[in-house]
């Protein structure tokens, strides 16, 4: 059985995004009605199969640590992958609240049924 984001009625809001959530997405992040671009890199919104999130890895050292607690306030960080085929692209090191807004974006524009595997809650999803 697998987990795929449901279609979202509603585009998603910056407002629970910081600026520095915001300005890295708007330097790294953008849609259209065509298609995701990451990075200057676009798939398709019709050849999107899967999303995943994954907690970013941290050395588990004093410097990962350091890291975690100094640069990012202790929160964790998380990887999004957008997964056509063997094609991927990677939104790195992103808050709680971007890859949720990442998540939810690609929901909204969706035109096909996307696996999701990742944490519960980012998006609504169903199993089938």
């Amino acid at each position: 059985m697998s987990t795929f984001l449901l279609p979202a009625s509603t585009a998603p809001r910056e407002d629970d995004l910081s600026a520095a959530d915001i300005s890295f997405l708007q330097q790294h992040f953008e849609t259209t009605n065509r298609e995701v671009v990451v990075d200057g890199n676009a798939i398709d919104w019709e050849k999107i199969d899967e999303i995943e999130v994954v907690v970013a890895a941290r050395d588990p050292g004093p410097t990962g640590w350091l890291i975690k607690r100094l640069y990012y306030g202790g929160m964790d960080r998380y990887h999004v992958g957008i997964y056509s085929g063997r094609y991927e692209l990677v939104l790195p090191n992103l808050s709680l609240a971007a890859a949720t807004y990442v998540v939810r974006t690609i929901a909204y524009y969706a035109r096909n049924r996307i696996r999701y595997t990742g944490p519960d809650g980012l998006a609504a999803t169903a199993e089938a």
